[in-house]
Order: structure tokens, then sequence, then C-alpha cells
């Protein structure tokens, strides 16, 4: 039996400016060809008052859009949208890869659960049964986030250059922990890989914006960027066991992965 191809994209935020985040309509060539689809947090703007209601539409677009192609969708919960899904953080390829969003990986001890939050790891089979985000779970999700709110704090952040500047002016001691983070992720994502999945040989994330890959030993972490600032958006592939990093080709009608990936893994077999 095949083993299935999955696709993952991180902080899309949908719905927060239109012209700058993407809709449904535009992500769907990403995802022709593959079996699964992971969005790995920061899917949509669903805690925004000017952005909830192009989010939503949006959200429900790209579930329907899947079906239509039979794509299953699975949502790692991000600090954006927090009750889109319980999922914290998912297991593939026999623990060889670990994908979670990355908010909270430099956290020893986890902050405690916003009120209403249920959060739990996954896998290859719960992300296609439990974990499925279809129309039904989808439409309990966004009237979660409708009755339930995150800390301002988790998503009052700038998704534009400009916006950096004005937002660092005004809490500078902020700025300075997002540039920490910025320096200290890939050395958090190993560490927590340690704490939760020891055997992973990949770690995907998202959160921080900053595509990029970074080794250390035997370990490769990767980061999957945004279209908001600073506006380089990757995908991971994996087909088989082989994992693949690309850019993504964007135009105003549609969004494509580069032909030539980035970086390709051999995940091994087992």
């Amino acid at each position: 039996m095949r083993t299935p191809s999955i696709l993952i994209l991180s902080d899309l935020h949908m719905g927060c400016r239109p012209g700058r985040t993407p809709t449904a309509a535009m992500l769907r060539p990403l995802w022709q060809g593959v079996d699964q689809l992971i969005l790995n947090g920061d899917t949509a703007e669903l805690h925004e008052a000017r952005c909830v209601e192009e989010a939503e539409m949006q959200s429900r677009a790209l579930v329907d859009a899947c079906t239509e192609d039979g794509v299953a969708v699975c949502a790692i919960a991000g600090n954006h949208d927090p009750f889109i899904s319980r999922l914290a953080r998912l297991s593939l390829r026999n623990d060889r890869v670990l994908v979670t969003h990355g908010h909270t990986i430099h956290r020893v001890e986890p902050r405690p659960l916003v009120q209403g939050q249920v959060l739990e790891p996954g896998d290859e089979s719960s992300m296609c049964t439990t974990h499925r985000l279809d129309r039904e779970t989808l439409d309990a999700a966004l009237q979660r986030a409708r009755s339930l709110q995150p800390p301002p704090e988790e998503f009052d952040t700038p998704q534009t250059f400009m916006g950096s500047i004005g937002y660092g002016l005004s809490r500078p001691m902020v700025l300075v922990k997002i540039m920490k983070y910025w320096r200290n992720f890939p050395r958090w994502s190993i560490q927590y890989a340690e704490r939760v999945q020891p055997q992973a040989r990949v770690v995907v994330i998202g959160h921080s914006h900053r595509q990029g890959l970074w080794s250390a030993g035997s370990r490769l972490v990767v980061n999957t960027g945004s279209p908001t600032w600073p506006g380089r958006p990757w995908a991971v592939r994996i087909t088989g066991n082989e994992l693949s990093v690309h850019r993504i080709l964007r135009s105003a009608s549609e969004w494509r992965l580069a032909s030539n990936p980035v970086r390709t893994v051999d995940l091994g077999s087992g």
C-alpha cells in the first residue's frame, strides 16, 4: 500500500490583509498531487475583528476545495488560532519528522492552557481520523473561536515591515524578545525535539515567519516562513521517505511550488 504524500504549510494568516495573505483559490495549486495537507498553525486570523469574516470564509473555502480534490486536511493549533484544533504537534514517518507551530518550543514548562483549549499530540493515523479538519469540525472550531478569546499578547504582533517599525518603537522590550526568538529558535527546536520526540531527524516549525534551514548534528530544523513580513513562504513536501523543502512561487492568481527544492532529505526506512 502506498504511503500517503503530505504537504506542510504554516502561518498563512488568511483574512489578515487581502492582497498580502492568500485566498484558498490561490493556495489550491500547492496541494495538487498530494494526499494530505497539514496546516501548521496561524492558518487564519480568527481573533482580529477586522479580519474574522474573511478569515472564516477563506478557511471554509480551503477545506471545501481540499475535499473536492480528495486531500485530507488537519490543522495544528497556533497562537493566532488556538481553538482551530486540539493538535499541539504531529509525529510523521515513524517519529522521524516532528511538526509543531513553534510558539511554545522555548518553554520547558508549558504555559497554562487558555480557557476552553485542549492540546494533545497526534500522528499519521490520528491526523486523518480524530484530528481531521473537515467542514463539520471546522465549523465547530470557528464557533469556539467566536466564544473563546486567547490573551491579546498571543496575537498582537505586526504583519508588515512598516508595522514592525511602529510596533518596535512602542514596545521596545517586545521587539527584543522577537529578535531573541529569531536567534534562538533553531536551538530551542532541537531541545524541544529531544524532550518530546528524540527520534526526530527533521523538525518543521513556523511562528517566527523567518524561513530557513539549520543543521545541528544529525537533525535539520526547517522553518517554512510566512506570506506576511518578511514574506518568503516555503513548503515542505513528504513523498514516501523523501522530505523536500520548496520555495513558494506567488502570483496574483495562484501559488505554486518551485520545481527545484531548497533541500531534500532521505528519511530512510523503518
